[in-house]
């Protein structure tokens, strides 16, 4: 069986500042869930029957989707969702669900607004 994997991006950044890393450089950027939601529609579009989502609280690899605030305490370095709200990636992920069961429209572009 087939379980192909998506996240919102990656980041060193959280970790590298825990372990004194001078240059973190494995970054895949958010663009605002765009990343997120084109492997979503690139999945429907294989057809895909079940997706596992990395990771719901990953916050140390920067791919966690779960709520996280875009004021992070000042003593430690935190990857913020930009000013999204909160839940951005809940809600891509349920809409990115939607899409793949046929309940959605396919799109290659996020069909909602923050």
């Amino acid at each position: 069986m087939w379980i192909p994997e998506v996240y919102p991006g990656f980041s060193w950044s959280n970790i590298a500042k825990l372990r004194h890393w001078t240059n973190p450089q494995v970054t895949y950027c958010r663009n605002g869930g765009q990343f997120y939601w084109e492997q979503w529609a690139k999945l429907t579009k294989l057809a895909a029957l079940t997706v596992f989502v990395g990771m719901f609280d990953e916050v140390d690899e920067g791919t966690a989707i779960y709520k996280v605030t875009n004021d992070p305490p000042g003593q430690g370095h935190f990857v913020t969702y930009d000013g999204l709200p909160s839940d951005w990636y809940l809600r891509l992920t349920r809409e990115g669900v939607r899409m793949l069961r046929g309940e959605r429209r396919l799109s290659d572009v996020i069909p909602i607004t923050p």
